[in-house]
């Protein structure tokens, strides 16, 4: 089987829990990461699993019951790591739209469940060269944000919170029997849409998710907590600080597996968004958190992809080139 550098899937959702009409922002980073999976299996030619999932904005809502394209491209590598470039498309009745675009980045697994090397990616043209450097300098910035995050309080403080508490049972799977990166994505963006909603009394969407690392895997059977808590409010918009452990029933101290700071807004109906009454940090830990997430904040607008230019008015999505 040839390697491959670039992979294109379709999917559609036709319901979901919230009764927002777009597709739910786990859902749609559950695609991407379908779709790059594929794409870093591929090119490595052995199992892989998440390591980091990008920032992603979403320009323009996923709407339910529409087929949805998702493309994946190599676009660098490490001695053991597979970055991928990711975009998600919608067609309509003038051509073509970009809603999200993210990088992922997959760690190659051998059969001992050791990571092992992959073959380097040589980029051929110069729009490959470029964005073979910017993933270089993307991990400078993923470094220092992860750094904020993990350097955050560990209590949920006096804002609105959310825990969700489950034993890990899903067909949602890589080929070892770890959990996808995809279904932990969903996790982290269910909590973070119950507490907003919460908050502000509305239903919510995300417009902004990712720029989650990976620190361990999640196995069936798992206990999983996934803690959800208000650290930082704009005009329209909340930031919350989710985190995601897990670990074996009779642990006692769950072993942390991810962090994400989606961002939720609520929609008005009118294709705007709704006032947010502004959170108020009442103790000190309240205001050490909420200028980390104002830190946070801005490090990731530094990794955010623009959405490229769409395809031609009635073309077919260009697909990325196949090595």
């Amino acid at each position: 089987m040839a390697r491959r550098s670039s992979i294109e899937l379709t999917f559609r959702e036709v319901s979901g829990s919230s009764q927002h009409p777009a597709v739910a922002a786990g859902v749609v980073v559950d695609w991407i990461d379908k779709t790059a999976y594929a794409c870093a299996a591929s090119w490595a030619r052995t199992q892989c699993v998440t390591s980091y999932v990008g920032n992603m904005h979403f320009a323009v809502p996923v709407p339910r019951d529409t087929p949805v394209t998702v493309q994946a491209r190599v676009v660098h590598t490490g001695r053991r790591s597979v970055h991928v470039q990711t975009r998600v498309l919608i067609r309509g009745s003038e051509g073509w739209t970009v809603c999200t675009e993210c990088f992922m980045i997959y760690v190659a697994i051998g059969a001992d469940g050791e990571p092992v090397e992959v073959t380097p990616f040589t980029p051929q043209t110069e729009l490959e060269r470029r964005r073979d450097v910017d993933a270089s300098r993307r991990m400078v910035h993923r470094r220092q944000i992860e750094e904020e995050i993990r350097s955050l309080p560990e209590s949920m403080g006096t804002s609105e919170s959310v825990t969700l508490r489950f034993i890990a049972d899903t067909d949602e799977r890589y080929p070892d029997g770890k959990i996808r990166g995809g279904a932990v994505m969903k996790w982290i963006d269910l909590a973070a849409e119950i507490c907003a909603e919460r908050y502000c009394g509305y239903d919510v969407a995300s417009v902004l998710t990712g720029g989650v690392r990976f620190y361990r895997p999640i196995t069936i059977g798992d206990l999983v907590e996934v803690d959800a808590r208000l650290v930082l409010t704009g005009t329209k918009s909340m930031h919350v600080l989710v985190r995601v452990r897990a670990g074996q029933r009779k642990e006692r101290r769950p072993q942390d597996v991810a962090y994400g700071l989606p961002v939720m807004v609520s929609p008005d109906g009118s294709g705007s968004a709704r006032p947010i009454p502004a959170w108020q940090p009442l103790s000190d830990e309240d205001h050490t958190v909420a200028e980390k997430a104002r830190r946070i904040r801005d490090l990731r607008n530094a990794t955010l992809l623009s959405p490229s230019p769409p395809p031609v008015s009635g073309a077919e999505p260009t697909p990325a080139t196949t090595a």
